[in-house]
């Protein structure tokens, strides 16, 4: 199955234990979408990055293919969400040829506004920057940061 992971699944050190069968299939965004932070984190003390409608805005990210037992892991989230607070949702992406493509990925069921935490933004530009994202979206997680 392809899946576009675009926040801290990107990091290589936590998509190896989330999706340890992964295989790369290519950078995408995720047209008409910006990043929110509508979910709670105990792990990371902070609010957890997802996706929302935005005309005009784009998330980058890149496409996996990813086995039954890899998606299962991944859902899990290691235990630190609750059931129900993320699911699955088909989304069209866009790949650096701008080919479009079907994929499935993460959306948070929204419980309210979240502020994401510096070691938070930097796991997850450790992961942007793995993959070689475009300096848009570096620039995107860097906003973020605290001031």
């Amino acid at each position: 199955m392809k899946f576009f992971v675009y926040a801290d699944n990107l990091n290589p050190t936590q998509l190896k234990r989330r999706a340890p069968e992964h295989q790369f299939v290519c950078k995408a965004f995720l047209p008409d979408h910006a990043l929110q932070f509508c979910r709670w984190s105990s792990q990371w003390r902070c609010g957890l990055a997802s996706v929302a409608p935005s005309p005009g805005e784009q998330v980058w990210g890149v496409v996996l293919e990813v086995t039954e037992e890899d998606l299962k892991l991944m859902d899990e989230f290691e235990g630190e969400v609750p059931d129900g607070a993320f699911r699955h949702l088909q989304v069209t992406v866009v790949d650096e040829q701008g080919e479009k493509m079907l994929v499935n990925t993460h959306v948070a069921a929204p419980i309210g506004k979240f502020k994401p935490k510096e070691h938070y933004l930097e796991w997850v530009l450790k992961g942007a920057k793995h993959w070689k994202l475009p300096e848009e979206c570096i620039e995107r997680w860097r906003s973020f940061m605290p001031k």
